[in-house]
């Protein structure tokens, strides 16, 4: 028999009450993290006031960027763990981190402790990357995992982005004054992830890992009978479906697609205009000075446009177009701002209007492209086997981060010193190498259960492979 016959039933199973409910607290974690980033690119300006920081100073980058290097530690930690103990074992314990950076941040004092609470949140967010697509992917039919990762991304991404706008737009217009906005809105980001943390903690052991790790076949029946509806195939008692290939062998077969996962999440990091310095850098550029507002529109009347493009066509057309269409259109946008950029004075009054349209393209593209397959996890998931997924996906978060930290180094640099049509140039440039990467390396994977995508199938009962 083959490996793909024993998980047959959770492949072909159909979207179901189960499925519904994984996705609501995985996705949950996403909601936060773009919650937070949001906070932090909005309320960046004022923070400089509140703690007499100095635009482009390394305190008020460390301020942006906290979050992204502890992430990588966040990374590494969850992914280690949850390959070689389960991802039962450290599952909601990101949301956790989540909650607890959120609320400590809500008291701090100084920029000194700000920055701390959100290295304490940055661990949060890599493992809530690192897990959530794990214990979503694993669980999910074939039929429907793209769309239950991308999900995520596009729908509950833009969605925290839009509920930390409109909270720092509204409580000013009710009354609320001051630091007392930021703290407020830092405060009720605790709630969500807090509340989920018991939930997450409940969620199973993955199918997967219980037969290709564990051998709980018994456990596993369990799990897909409560899933699926149904029975699973039994294997023969011969059979031995414990992976016993070494994982520093499958760590040297799979570098390539490991890399391709981290690469294509890098560059996605490097096309960014400013990432979160973005409201703060290249609002204020095109005149719109209210990092809020600039926020909540790009989000509304692109970002969700572009996610719910991505759903529908994520397990139709495939991962691969997708991106590839994705870094193609925010490259245009990108070069296409950097080309008119020069002639909008800030005294045009078509200046904020096309320069939001320019970036509008963008973040469009984004959200039908790189957001919602490779920065939702989707490659590091279907690209690897299950005995090595957890490792694969803490490096290739870490490679995610860096991407962020680089970006977050390099575009403000360029701003500063050479404006910013080269900032933004730069990037459109990086997402036409990016879509010639897509097209020219990286396989497909709509449709195909993880054995299939992963090729893990070939692996199965081989003990010494060569």
């Amino acid at each position: 028999m083959n490996l793909k016959d024993i998980f047959k039933p959770l492949d072909d199973s159909n979207f179901n009450a189960y499925h519904a409910r994984s996705l609501l607290i995985t996705t949950l974690g996403m909601f936060t993290i773009s919650y937070n980033t949001t906070f932090v690119s909005v309320a960046l300006p004022e923070l400089k006031k509140a703690f007499g920081l100095v635009a482009g100073s390394p305190l008020y980058v460390l301020l942006g960027i906290s979050s992204f290097i502890t992430a990588i530690i966040g990374a590494l930690l969850f992914g280690f763990v949850s390959n070689f103990k389960g991802r039962k074992a450290v599952y909601g314990y990101e949301a956790l981190l989540l909650s607890i950076g959120s609320l400590l941040g809500a008291f701090t004092q100084n920029a000194y402790e700000l920055i701390a609470t959100q290295m304490i949140f940055g661990i949060g967010i890599g493992g809530d990357f690192v897990m959530s697509p794990i214990v979503l992917g694993e669980f999910a039919n074939k039929k429907d995992r793209g769309k239950l990762l991308a999900f995520a991304v596009g729908v509950t991404g833009p969605l925290g982005s839009i509920t930390s706008a409109t909270t720092l737009l509204i409580l000013p217009m009710i009354g609320v004054h001051g630091d007392l906005v930021w703290r407020l809105v830092l405060a009720l980001g605790a709630i969500i992830p807090g509340s989920i943390v018991y939930l997450r903690r409940k969620v199973p052991e993955s199918p997967r890992y219980l037969v290709r790790i564990k051998g709980d076949i018994k456990q596993f029946e369990q799990e897909v009978k409560e899933v699926a509806k149904q029975t699973s195939q039994q294997a023969p008692a011969d059979v031995k479906t414990v992976d016993k290939v070494p994982v520093l062998f499958y760590m040297r077969k799979y570098a390539k697609f490991i890399a391709i996962a981290g690469v294509l999440w890098f560059l996605d990091h490097m096309v960014n205009p400013g990432g979160v310095f973005e409201p703060a850098l290249v609002g204020k550029s095109i005149g719109v000075s209210n990092t809020a507002i600039f926020s909540l529109v790009l989000t509304l009347a692109a970002s969700i446009p572009g996610g719910a493009l991505s759903l529908l066509l994520i397990d139709r057309w495939g991962r691969k177009p997708l991106e590839a269409m994705g870094f193609t259109g925010m490259a245009i946008s990108l070069v296409l701002f950097a080309v008119f950029k020069p002639s909008l004075a800030l005294s045009n009054p078509l200046t904020p209007i096309l320069g939001m349209l320019f970036l509008g393209g963008y973040h469009f593209w984004h959200n039908v492209g790189p957001a919602n397959v490779s920065a939702a996890g989707i490659f590091n998931v279907e690209l690897t086997p299950t005995k090595i997924r957890g490792i694969a996906s803490g490096i290739v978060v870490t490679i995610d981060r860096i991407g962020a930290l680089a970006n977050s180094a390099i575009f403000p640099f360029l701003f500063f010193n050479f404006g910013l049509p080269v900032a933004v140039g730069v990037g459109g440039a990086l997402g036409i190498i990016a879509a010639i990467v897509t097209l020219i390396i990286l396989p497909e994977t709509k449709m195909k259960s993880l054995e299939e995508s992963s090729n893990e199938d070939i692996w199965f009962n081989v003990e010494n492979p060569q």
